[in-house]
């Protein structure tokens, strides 16, 4: 396997926010990848002692990695993120992928480097299905309705903070997936929530939150590549932003259940519409399955619901923070003790 060595000033699928550095790239099949220790000494991480097949950790005194070599996910920061690629063992080196590279590891460990261009104000709240959609549905209740109650917590807890929201649906109405898209596209320094509850059979558990597959990998759920996710979207263009704001909220929700590590389904990709063919800033949150009977009653009592709005709320906040630094000392205002919760 021939193994280059390169000076990259657009190491990054084309961007140039990283300063030019020695990167020695390879080739695993569909996919370049970097070697960890480049890895570790451009973001400061002490180089691990190696044992194949061993968990690592990394700590760089900010940021906090662990990983099992030749598995599809990594913990950052306690957050379970599901990779683009899984990181592998080749050539008696650990090597990540210039994919995972870019649009996970990059955007989360260097927050302050993401050119956004425009200052971000508010929040698009998209409350999935509706009308005579219902979607998941569970013995006392309906995702449609659900959802809805919770996107209006969550507009409410906003609100309350200065921060403008906009509803894509605001009552019990079929909003077709082109239309919420269409809403969204009027507001374009404004970030999109998507609201949903799921169901799997066998029942599922746990929280999930999603964030657009970038171009050139497979999603999540799949874990295949196909021709089109090859083809550029709208919604990539905020990639950067988009890990950011789900790392943000996902690492909110989780909060939910600090005792039950399984909860945490982890970050996942996807090239769901009301992601793809967005040009906001997006994520689409799943607030636990409804076709799991213990989740489901959960899920039916409205403090519940309450907490989750809030723990969607303080991400949010948090991605506020630290993409508008001009607006950090207003922001964390929104943090002082007010009896809401948050």
């Amino acid at each position: 396997m021939p193994l280059i060595r390169i000076f990259l000033f657009f190491l990054f699928l084309g961007s140039s926010f990283l300063k030019a550095e020695p990167w020695h790239l390879a080739q695993f099949g569909k996919s370049q990848y970097v070697p960890l220790e480049d890895f570790c000494r451009f973001y400061h991480f002490s180089a691990p002692d190696y044992f194949p097949s061993q968990p690592i950790h990394l700590s760089n005194g900010i940021n906090s990695l662990d990983f099992l070599p030749n598995t599809s996910f990594v913990f950052i920061d306690g957050v379970k993120h599901w990779l683009s690629f899984p990181i592998v063992e080749r050539l008696g080196q650990i090597w990540i992928s210039r994919i995972d590279l870019c649009c996970l590891f990059e955007p989360l460990l260097r927050p302050g480097m993401i050119p956004t261009g425009r200052l971000y104000r508010g929040v698009v709240i998209d409350p999935g299905h509706g009308g005579s959609d219902k979607g998941a549905v569970s013995r006392k209740g309906t995702e449609k309705n659900y959802a809805l109650d919770t996107a209006r917590r969550l507009a409410a807890l906003l609100k309350a903070r200065g921060i403008p929201v906009v509803m894509t649906r605001n009552e019990d109405v079929f909003v077709s997936l082109d239309e919420r898209i269409r809403m969204a596209s009027y507001y374009p320094d404004y970030i999109f929530v998507s609201i949903h509850y799921n169901q799997a059979y066998g029942g599922g558990r746990g929280l999930e939150t999603y964030a657009l597959s970038p171009r050139g990998s497979p999603s999540t759920n799949s874990r295949r590549l196909y021709l089109t996710d090859y083809s550029p979207s709208p919604g990539n263009r905020t990639d950067s932003l988009n890990i950011l704001l789900a790392h943000d909220i996902h690492s909110q929700i989780i909060r939910l259940h600090p005792n039950d590590s399984d909860m945490d389904r982890g970050l996942k990709r996807a090239r769901f519409k009301v992601l793809r063919e967005n040009s906001l800033p997006s994520v689409l949150v799943e607030g636990g399955f409804l076709s799991n009977s213990i989740e489901s009653s959960l899920v039916d009592h409205e403090s519940y619901r309450q907490k989750l709005a809030e723990a969607i709320a303080r991400g949010i906040l948090t991605f506020f923070n630290q993409v508008n630094p001009q607006k950090k000392k207003a922001l964390q205002k929104s943090f002082a003790s007010d009896g809401s919760g948050l």
